[in-house]
């Protein structure tokens, strides 16, 4: 009986140790309150593969996130492209700003 829900559980829950290479991590910053906002996109679901048909200058994946922060109502747009290991190519960002 406790089969489902332990499934459900795993499905649901971010191992613990080293999740570090399970997701690209970014900061942000709002342009109209200043908000910092850390964004996790999982490599395994967030981070979409490019197929052959759709080359982006040598990009082998691609993200595409809008992101809302706390503090406003201001909505913010990424779209990044990752070639092989997930090493950024390009990305921007409309309604903020990347934090280096």
């Amino acid at each position: 009986m406790g089969g489902f829900l332990e499934n459900l559980k795993n499905i649901f829950t971010v191992p613990t140790g080293d999740t570090t290479s399970k997701f690209v991590t970014f900061t942000i910053r709002c342009n109209k309150c200043g908000e910092e906002i850390t964004v996790r996109a999982r490599k395994n679901s967030d981070i979409s593969r490019v197929s052959e048909g759709e080359k982006l200058a040598g990009a082998e994946y691609f993200l595409r996130k809008e992101i809302l922060g706390e503090k406003c109502n201001n909505l913010i747009y990424i779209e990044v492209s990752f070639g092989p290991g997930f090493n950024i190519i390009s990305k921007e960002i409309s309604g903020g700003k990347f934090v280096e």
